[in-house]
């Protein structure tokens, strides 16, 4: 990311800003599905999503191996990966 040189405005409408989306389990897992999909066509490894999932910033995926546990994203890690495997995606 380019270094600031100056600091932005208070109504700079280009200020980049984090917001937590409204939801449920069901919807931050459906979230954790397409973080994984998106970042497995991006080449990422296994062990680089389970880092999405403990880094806490990453609010769906952390709450999701709080609740569910290692095993369980795991296991959601291999099925996507799997099913881009199945749909002739090579790279992955």
């Amino acid at each position: 990311m380019p270094e600031l040189k100056k600091e932005p405005e208070q109504d700079d409408p280009m200020e980049l800003m984090g917001m937590i989306a409204p939801g449920d389990a069901d919807s931050d897992e459906r979230q954790a599905e397409a973080t994984i999909q998106e970042f497995v066509l991006m080449g990422f490894t296994d062990e680089g999503l389970m880092g999405l999932f403990r880094d806490p910033h990453y609010q769906a995926t952390h709450r999701i191996l709080k609740a569910k546990g290692e095993a369980y994203v795991r296991e959601m890690i291999s099925r996507e990966r799997s099913a881009w495997k199945r749909e002739g995606g090579s790279h992955v």
